[in-house]
């Protein structure tokens, strides 16, 4: 069976960060706050931004890294999947 989404950032974060990384990050959004938490302690910047604040129907979150002035980030509509993506690329890419 092949592996979700979030398995697959799951994965890879544990492959750059080991067991540090909170569990069900891609789920939750207390979680993916703790792992920004990780990556700010590493030297990296973080925001998290609500692209439709007054809609009621819509959803889309933007998580942007920074780091030696380069950005990371990444869009979705759950808010802890954002973070994680945008975590995985500011790993993979820094």
């Amino acid at each position: 069976m092949p592996e979700s989404i979030s398995e697959i950032l799951e994965k890879q974060l544990k492959q750059h960060l080991g067991e540090v990384v909170p569990n069900h990050a891609t789920y939750d959004i207390h979680a993916a706050l703790e792992l920004s938490e990780i990556l700010e302690a590493k030297g990296f910047s973080f925001q998290l931004k609500d692209l439709y604040p007054k809609s009621m129907d819509k959803t889309q979150w933007r998580a942007i890294f920074h780091k030696n002035g380069k950005k990371f980030s990444a869009d979705d509509p759950q808010s802890s999947m954002a973070v994680c993506s945008a975590a995985v690329d500011a790993l993979t890419n820094q």
